[in-house]
């Protein structure tokens, strides 16, 4: 199968992370809880902790595929999204600990990939809105995912100074 290299998948999980870390950088708790995305869009805080929510249904999809033959990943829609901030009190979260429960998150993904074969990549599961998917698929969601909501929070933090 034509995919992605690993060391280029690695390698981009360990930079996107750097960079959220730069980005975050100087942001007190405050800020984290109160710049928002436009008058009715999340804050910081919130953003991060969808970040470290969604790393974790985005690897636990590869470990699914890598014990199971072809499992059906479940999506989340925008209603369950939601109900996360609210479930999951993304408000008054620490900006700091999620951070750091998100890069920990990180490393056991990074150590998961440096662990596998390319016949492990290649393990795939069927996901209902998207089709069949493989294991390197779910890493490349992670890295996109990270830079959509990177920017996200660059931009914000660029109209807010």
């Amino acid at each position: 199968m034509n995919r992605i290299p690993r060391t280029w998948m690695i390698a981009n999980l360990e930079k996107s992370y750097r960079i959220l870390g730069m980005v975050l950088d100087g942001v007190t708790q405050e800020q984290a809880e109160t710049i928002r995305d436009g008058a009715d869009g999340w804050t910081i805080l919130e953003i991060i902790c969808h970040v470290r929510d969604y790393q974790e249904i985005f690897m636990g999809r590869a470990q699914r595929m890598l014990n199971e033959e072809n499992p059906t990943l479940q999506p989340v829609d925008a209603e369950a999204r939601e109900a996360m901030v609210i479930d999951n009190d993304y408000a008054n979260q620490n900006l700091r600990e999620v951070f750091a429960d998100y890069v920990a998150t990180r490393q056991e993904f990074i150590a998961l990939l440096s662990s596998l074969n390319d016949e492990a990549l290649d393990r795939i599961g069927t996901h209902p809105m998207i089709g069949t998917i493989a294991v390197a698929t779910s890493i490349f969601h992670t890295i996109l995912h990270d830079a959509d909501h990177t920017e996200q929070i660059a931009r914000i933090l660029g109209r807010q100074y």
